[in-house]
């Protein structure tokens, strides 16, 4: 659906640059060469630190001191957002492309989007690479705006900045490629936002779920496996007592436990709950390579959430056999190995965007040693949707604000209901 709205909006632009009283577009820039200084709206704004308007911290590969630069850090993992405005705004710019170069020195996930007379846009995701030098060239179709808009601010942001990560963000050569001339807010905006856009295109991946290998998917690089809690000669050791992949602490699976059984949560602890389960379990593997990457899938599936504007949110999934410590006697003075098995579901997301969402199911992000996949059904408000391998299901939530989603898995003789949260904007 939204190929052919796109190709709608390209036919509809064809047909208007052959009208002969179309009116000329022009280039505009918004900020080049330090020349043109502007200024970060404060309400709403969540940078760390306020903008550097002539940076000067040398020159970098396509791009030239003076530019912005946006820096700081935070004691928890966060977005971090603000509406720029520069001098040459409002203009009324009709299709084409927003340019600017952004450069980070952190691998980051970036946003930009337009905010007009009556509303913004959606939020356009890229993926940066870090001291990398990033040219865009974004159509406004990408933002979802079809025919012109009064661009009022240019909103800027990086998401899910680790804690404590100092990053710095640089921008430079920000500028429209199609502005008309003599326009002003005076006329009528003829912009149409596309909102809750819900089947973005996702493509399902043909990996086997049981599969320890995983490619990048949208991200620039792999993720590194989780750190590993035993040294290669305790590993050797617990080998010959167990022939699990994992053998994890008492309390550790006891925090797993709660987590999986928890009736009430915030959106931000369910969002990590899912990460936390795996970093418990799989960073005391006593094998190498036993299972797929629990950090790049959950990575990867923020990166897909972020991608569709959080209306189209992968269900990550985890089916696996461990070994946990238990005391052998009260006084704990000796342990024994006892079997279980892990069953969870998570959400790379503590937010969705509009009361209807799409939830896939890919194998991708399913990590198990298992031949046969679990069975998974989804419930919001009491209605109970069955999701299988590839399909992909569409959630509707009564009203805005938290909302709980119970998953329903089944494997074996195992049986979980898991309560998720999310905050509905």
């Amino acid at each position: 659906m939204m190929r052919r709205m796109l190709k709608g909006v390209a036919f509809a632009g064809a047909l208007l640059a052959l009208d002969g009283f179309a009116e000329e577009c022009k280039g505009v820039a918004l900020y080049t060469d330090g020349s043109d200084n502007g200024q970060m709206i404060e309400s709403g704004r969540t940078f760390p630190e306020s903008p550097e308007w002539k940076a000067n911290w040398g020159n970098f590969d396509g791009m030239n001191a003076p530019y912005i630069r946006l820096s700081g850090s935070k004691n928890e993992q966060g977005d971090w957002k603000g509406l720029l405005s520069f001098q040459v705004l409002p203009l009324h710019v009709d299709g084409g492309v927003l340019r600017l170069k952004v450069r980070a020195t952190q691998n980051a996930k970036f946003g930009v989007w337009l905010k007009g007379t009556s509303s913004e846009s959606r939020v356009h995701y890229v993926n940066l690479t870090a001291d990398k030098t990033h040219a865009l060239e974004i159509p406004l179709a990408s933002f979802g705006v079809t025919g012109a808009i009064d661009v009022v601010n240019v909103g800027v942001g990086l998401f899910q900045v680790p804690q404590y990560q100092y990053t710095t963000l640089f921008i430079d050569d920000v500028g429209f490629s199609c502005v008309k001339n003599g326009s002003s807010l005076g006329g009528t905006s003829t912009a149409t936002v596309l909102e809750n856009v819900t089947h973005w295109e996702y493509e399902f991946s043909n990996v086997d779920a049981w599969s320890e290998k995983r490619d990048a998917r949208l991200l620039p690089a792999l993720e590194s496996e989780f750190s590993v809690a035993y040294t290669p000669q305790e590993r050797n050791s617990l080998i010959s007592i167990t022939n699990g992949d994992f053998l994890v602490s008492e309390l550790e699976h006891l925090k797993i436990v709660n987590s999986i059984r928890a009736t009430e949560m915030s959106a931000k602890r369910s969002r990590l709950t899912w990460y936390d389960n795996m970093y418990s379990v799989v960073r005391n593997r006593l094998r190498e390579k036993a299972v797929a990457n629990p950090k790049q899938l959950y990575f990867e599936a923020e990166a897909i959430a972020a991608n569709s504007d959080y209306t189209v949110i992968p269900l990550l999934v985890a089916d696996l056999d461990y070994v946990y410590k238990a005391c052998a006697e009260e006084s704990c003075g000796s342990t024994q190995n006892v079997n279980t098995h892990l069953l969870t579901a998570g959400l790379p997301t503590s937010f969705v965007r509009g009361s209807k969402i799409s939830l896939v199911l890919d194998p991708y992000f399913i990590v198990t040693k298992q031949r046969n996949l679990p069975s998974v059904s989804v419930c919001v408000s009491g209605t109970c949707k069955s999701i299988f391998s590839k399909e992909r299901i569409e959630l509707e939530f009564p009203s805005s604000g938290l909302q709980k989603i119970v998953v329903k898995l089944k494997s074996g003789m195992h049986n979980v209901e898991q309560n998720l949260f999310v905050e509905v904007k």
